[in-house]
């Protein structure tokens, strides 16, 4: 339960996060959605729009993460894709108008430190990680920023809902008691080995079957493809190392490490406050007392306003760039060993730094790093090789959807031939789920046209187009029959201990104790304490999810389910006792109450999304959702 309310929350969340900054891909072969005719927004929410290629943008983002977690299918029609992404972008711009009129802000200061916890590498701020990034998402800088905040804001709501929900503890106490009560139930087995007494089915009955359930007995419909792959390993022999490359890669790495080196300081603070003179004063008598030999940590210790380091001689401990203000920064890293700063003014007030200590990062040979470097670069050109052809072929196989021999011309590719492959099982390239999946797509198996490139791999993109085609047929009787025996003599089987089961069931039911049911083929098993997680104790979790589905006895009678199990024996479950737990840990509790206040606060945000959406004047553009290739 828990773990469920908290995927929803995720789930939302994570929906803003993708569309806002999701990582952009490779849009391969796709035409425009919308005509001349009509409105060229996907939704107008209140007066701001949402463009058309944003919306294509985003429906493109959510079609690919499902095809990979799919294994290369969409779990639902395009059109259901369209309208939800639209819905979730509806509802992200809806949300980001009211966060803003409500009065939630992102200062500057938190935007700033949210993008350097993201772009950081060893705790130091990395501008060319950070610049790197956002061009990666397809954003200038400003824009980065703009959508961060949204993000941001909405989080800032997000957190206002969950602390504005309650749960009382006498709710707390029901759910948490209900959560660990225990059951005792009784389990009869009915042995299908015992019970079955069916005899070989007639040839007539197996016929009968087999044009019943001619599904069941065919052979799969097959397909042979060409193909042509681009992959990074291929391209990786044709990269030649500049030596300048890695003696600038080898520079970039010295002068990143001396970024990190770290500075053991102490400090003495006198806060400014209102009276600047007085504190300054005061500051230049401590510096006169250092100068004529006073120790350093005992004047901390008497004198420093700093709260946090005052008890401990005014001890920093260690600092790496970026964590100190500037003037204190700027001082501390231009100071010798063991030397004593100068007054420093920031604006906290006036300081006096001891530096104490210096460890740098110690600096590897080039001999050592070259062989790092060297693949640096060699995968920087792979990736950029690998990008262009893979958009060179994208676009030449979608211009000359009839054939593959301009793509081999144009790109110097080689044409393959796969075997023959089923929707469900394939070898070589077609054991790829992907490849199979657009394999018998209508473009491929029935227009004939050559695919669009398919991702079998970040580093591994293929284009196929169909050459053969043999449709499904049945399997012949002859070759199946003694399979449809079996079949069918095990259903027979079941049937006969199902109503052994049965039949045993009326008796409980009607007041005979389970213990008079027991005999031949039929097993008994008490299990006392049964707790909702305990799949452990029984044979099969459908024995499990029977007991606590069960209401408790009413007038003395012992509630009797039937259970089918995966052995092909049935069970009767018997529920004997419910037991309500005497003594809830506090844990037990907090967790429970976790739980609950988490539901409410979707609860309470859903409610407070429907309320917005029904005031907020909403257009969409039904040409673009109803637009399915």
């Amino acid at each position: 339960m828990l773990q469920a309310i908290n995927d929803r929350i995720k789930g939302w969340l994570g929906i803003a996060i993708v569309i806002l900054i999701g990582l952009p891909f490779a849009l391969w072969g796709i035409q425009s959605y919308f005509d001349d005719a009509g409105p060229r927004y996907a939704a107008k929410v209140n007066d701001s729009e949402i463009s058309a290629n944003e919306f294509e943008r985003a429906v493109s983002r959510e079609r690919q993460s499902l095809l990979r977690q799919y294994g290369g299918e969409l779990p639902i029609e395009e059109k259901a894709l369209r309208e939800r992404t639209l819905t979730q972008m509806i509802n992200q711009r809806v949300l980001e108008d009211v966060t803003f009129k409500q009065g939630y802000r992102i200062s500057d200061a938190i935007l700033s430190e949210r993008i350097r916890q993201l772009f950081s590498v060893d705790g130091v701020f990395d501008r060319e990680r950070f610049e790197a990034g956002v061009a990666s998402f397809g954003m200038s800088i400003p824009m980065y920023e703009y959508t961060l905040r949204n993000e941001l804001r909405l989080q800032q709501m997000q957190s206002a809902i969950v602390n504005s929900t309650f749960v009382t503890n006498d709710m707390v106490n029901k759910l948490a008691a209900l959560t660990e009560q225990t059951r005792d139930i009784s389990v009869l087995t009915f042995n299908v080995e015992h019970f079955s007494t069916a005899t070989k089915p007639t040839a007539e009955e197996i016929k009968q079957y087999y044009e019943e359930n001619l599904q069941r007995f065919m052979l799969p419909e097959k397909i042979k493809v060409d193909y042509v792959e681009i992959t990074s390993g291929a391209l990786a022999d044709n990269v030649e190392i500049d030596e300048q490359q890695v003696e600038e890669l080898y520079d970039h790495y010295v002068k990143s490490a001396a970024g990190r080196e770290q500075r053991k300081a102490r400090h003495i603070l006198i806060q400014a406050n209102e009276n600047k003179a007085a504190a300054q004063n005061t500051i230049e008598t401590i510096k006169k007392e250092l100068e004529q030999g006073a120790d350093f940590a005992e004047l901390a210790k008497k004198y420093s306003q700093d709260p946090g380091s005052a008890a401990e001689g005014g001890d920093l401990d260690w600092i790496a760039l970026g964590e100190m203000v500037k003037p204190f920064e700027k001082k501390l890293f231009s100071m010798e060993k063991g030397s004593v700063s100068d007054v420093v003014e920031t604006q906290f007030g006036f300081h006096i730094i001891k530096l104490d200590d210096i460890r740098k990062e110690p600096v590897a040979p080039l001999a050592t790093k070259r062989y790092e470097f060297e693949e640096e670069i060699r995968a920087d050109a792979v990736a950029s090789m690998f990008y262009d052809l893979s958009e060179q072929l994208a676009s030449t196989a979608y211009e000359n959807p009839d054939s593959l021999d301009i793509v081999v011309e144009d790109l110097g590719l080689k044409l393959k031939t796969s075997e023959y492959f089923s929707r469900n099982q394939g070898e070589g390239i077609a054991e790829n789920e992907k490849v199979r999946s657009v394999a018998f797509s209508p473009l491929v198996l029935e227009q004939g046209s050559n695919s669009d490139i398919i991702e079998v791999s970040p580093e591994h993109v293929v284009v196929i187009r169909m050459v053969e085609r043999i449709p499904a047929k049945a399997i012949p009787l002859a070759e199946v029959s003694s399979r449809i025996e079996n079949i069918l003599k095990v259903m027979a089987g079941h049937e006969q201990t199902l109503a052994a089961a049965l039949e045993a069931k009326a008796k409980i039911e009607a007041g005979e104790p389970v213990d008079n049911i027991k005999s031949d083929g039929v097993t008994l098993e008490n299990i006392t304490a049964l707790g909702r997680r305990d799949s452990a104790r029984v044979s099969d979790a459908a024995i499990l999810r029977s007991a606590f589905a069960m209401a408790p006895a009413q007038d003395g009678k012992k509630p009797v389910k039937e259970v089918n199990l995966i052995s092909g024996d049935v069970a009767l479950v018997v529920l004997n006792k419910v037991n309500t737990p005497e003594n809830i840990l506090p844990g037990q509790l907090d967790q429970v109450k976790s739980e609950v206040i988490r539901e409410n606060a979707i609860r309470d945000f859903s409610s407070a999304l429907q309320m917005i959406k029904e005031s907020a004047d909403i257009d969409r553009n039904m040409n673009l959702i109803n637009k399915v290739d």
